[in-house]
């Protein structure tokens, strides 16, 4: 972690050097104060470890619940006092849930309660078999969705090995999803590998900013592979007619 975060505040000073030579309007601009925060970030890494440990994201999510309750005609005070009850309550009804000896009423009602008030995040499982065999738009593996290019494109881009011995993941689209009997199978078409003689501005940034320049472009040749060859999913930025940057969303 240290070697990360030293490595984190060594290139933010290199962009910060480097601002105002590749962008000159910006000596003008008023100086603000986010660039001296981001400087922090690397004293936040040392004393909670990583970012997605402290992140506020968790945080804002518990505000949008908050924002659904209803507070027609709720005077102060009697508001919180609700939110505490409401709280204890299905705290309570959770623990119920865990026990060996739940009653056998409340576990009936267990997935309209996880429904209504469950992480969808965190939903784990695996989609069930099709009655009929053919294609499929999305597919759930291990509680991670995954879609064709056709249906969400956002879904379909991946990280994956194009052999059960391959050792290096490549990027690519899913473009279709078949599903025979209780197997299921995705069909990805490659993104094309970087033209030749172009070198990728990112490789100084790794592995501490897990990105790779591709082409933008797609190649003709397609992989079979099982749901478990898949590495993660993957974000995809076109910067130029010819280059797309591929970054690897991987938690592991």
């Amino acid at each position: 972690m240290a070697e990360r975060a030293t490595t984190y505040r060594h290139l933010l000073k290199d962009w910060v050097k480097g601002l105002t030579v590749h962008h000159p309007h910006t000596q003008s601009h008023v100086k603000r104060p986010n660039i001296h925060v981001a400087f922090h970030i690397y004293d936040f890494l040392l004393l909670f470890g990583p970012v997605i440990s402290w992140w506020c994201f968790p945080f804002k999510r518990t505000i949008g619940y908050l924002q659904k309750i209803n507070t027609t005609n709720r005077v102060g005070g009697e508001l919180e006092g609700i939110l505490t009850k409401s709280f204890l309550r299905c705290a309570t009804l959770r623990r119920w849930l865990r026990r060996p000896d739940c009653p056998e009423i409340i576990k009936q009602f267990k997935a309209i309660f996880d429904w209504a008030f469950g992480q969808r995040s965190e939903v784990v499982g695996t989609s069930p078999p099709l009655v009929k065999d053919g294609d499929r738009a999305q597919y759930m593996y291990n509680g991670t969705s995954f879609s064709r290019a056709s249906t969400h494109l956002g879904n379909s881009l991946v990280l994956y090995y194009p052999s059960s011995s391959a050792s290096t993941p490549i990027a690519g689209s899913i473009e279709r999803i078949l599903s025979c009997g209780e197997e299921t199978s995705f069909i990805f078409r490659h993104q094309a590998p970087l033209p030749a003689g172009q070198s990728d501005p990112f490789l100084r940034y790794y592995p501490y900013f897990p990105a790779q320049t591709y082409s933008s472009k797609m190649q003709n040749a397609t992989d079979t592979v099982q749901p478990s060859q898949i590495l993660s999913h993957c974000a995809q930025f076109v910067f130029s007619e010819d280059c797309a940057v591929v970054l690897n969303l991987s938690r592991s």
